[in-house]
């Protein structure tokens, strides 16, 4: 039991992630990731990996994917891949195949995470820990998804309504009233960053270049500056909904890009704007996570106990 070895995989909106661990830990040298553009399908995916890799015996595989799974399958939200448990076992060649939601997959791996694999943003907690935490995804797409001790909560946050605050702070900024943002993934993930921007100033940039452009131009860093407090109020309100007194974690390639902008002093200032909880909100530690595999880690976790 000890030698066995898992197939570990994070299937995000844009990139793959696969690697192979043992119940020692993750087998870094295998980590590899793959732009899901240049495949058709996760199989594709998986026998380009395989190929590179020893004909090491797969004892099972646990895959964090970014979508909806119901019993023995799953579909990616933001592309047109499906899964079968029962089919990848057979390309496997393993005995069983588990998936888990990708928030779930990144909440089971904060307890394991390592202090050079987040960075800490307000991580002064005033509130005893209750061991209740939180990662908010931004990327793709956005989700959430509570850890409280080992047992994750998987949600859909990111298809819920926009909050009136939010709508209002988007209609300031640009003016007038907008359609468009009408859920939170409207307005948090990637294209929600390019859309504000574009309205805003009529040039269409992605999102990590308007990360990047903002060091210089004025526009773009107003355009970051109004996502950070857009984000932060969606964290105020996650924040009270679910009390991660343990910390909250913010992962994902838009929250890796926009926390590098002047986004990150503004998110600090509207959290600690009055509030009627505020004592609460600033009392609770807030990180980025800087490791684009640790979702893997995660994923190795369940592989292990097998569930």
């Amino acid at each position: 039991m000890g030698q066995d070895t898992f197939l570990l995989a994070d299937v995000g909106g844009t990139n793959t992630r696969l690697a192979l661990g043992t119940r020692k830990g993750l087998l870094a040298q295998t980590i590899a990731s793959y732009s899901n553009d240049n495949f058709n399908s996760f199989i594709e995916v998986l026998h380009n990996y395989q190929a590179k890799q020893a004909n090491r015996p797969i004892h099972s595989a646990s895959m964090a994917i970014a979508g909806q799974i119901i019993g023995a399958n799953a579909q990616l939200t933001n592309r047109n891949w499906s899964f079968d448990s029962d089919n990848l076992a057979d390309e496997i060649g393993c005995k069983q195949v588990h998936f888990i939601n990708d928030m779930s997959g990144l909440a089971r791996a904060i307890p394991v995470l390592s202090s050079c694999q987040s960075r800490a943003l307000q991580s002064t907690p005033t509130l005893r820990p209750n061991n209740q935490s939180l990662v908010i995804g931004l990327g793709t797409g956005v989700n959430v998804s509570a850890l409280l001790g080992n047992t994750t909560l998987s949600a859909e946050i990111g298809h819920t309504n926009s909050t009136a605050p939010m709508i209002h702070a988007i209609e300031s900024y640009l003016g007038q009233a907008q359609t468009g943002f009408d859920t939170i993934e409207d307005i948090l993930s990637g294209r929600g960053l390019e859309r504000l921007h574009r309205l805003a100033t009529g040039l269409k940039f992605k999102a990590s270049e308007i990360c990047t452009m903002s060091a210089q131009d004025v526009a773009a860093q107003r355009t970051c500056q109004v996502y950070g407090s857009l984000l932060a109020k969606l964290i105020r309100e996650l924040a009270l909904h679910y009390l991660p007194r343990n910390g909250i974690y913010l992962s994902g390639s838009v929250a890796r890009g926009i926390l590098k902008t002047p986004a990150r002093s503004e998110v600090i200032t509207c959290l600690t704007q009055d509030h009627p909880m505020r004592s609460t909100v600033e009392g609770m530690p807030l990180f980025v996570i800087t490791d684009d595999a640790a979702a893997l880690f995660g994923c190795l976790e369940i592989a292990k106990v097998g569930v």
